[in-house]
């Protein structure tokens, strides 16, 4: 499956639009997504590996409401997240 990034989480994934990654469930990913890139961690997970509020997680167009890390992913999947973005 493939992470798409864009927006402010494009800086912490190196700059690159797609990050593909091997994994049967939403929990494997990213757990090898924050592997793989650490300050992604940061940004998209809680202190509890939850992610964090502040993101909508998008499955091949759709968003999840309430993403479980036990969701089932193919290999021609791709999630994207849409981040709020707070200012003043």
């Amino acid at each position: 499956m493939n992470f798409e990034f864009t927006g402010v989480l494009l800086r912490s994934a190196g700059n690159r639009s797609s990050v593909p990654i091997p994994a049967a469930t939403l929990g494997d990913a990213l757990t090898e997504l924050t592997s793989q890139l650490p300050q992604m961690g940061r940004i998209l997970l809680d202190n509890t590996g939850q992610l964090r509020r502040a993101h909508r997680l998008f499955l091949n167009g759709e968003l999840v409401p309430n993403p479980d890390r036990t969701m089932v992913l193919s290999e021609s999947d791709r999630i994207e997240f849409l981040t709020a973005i707070a200012g003043g």
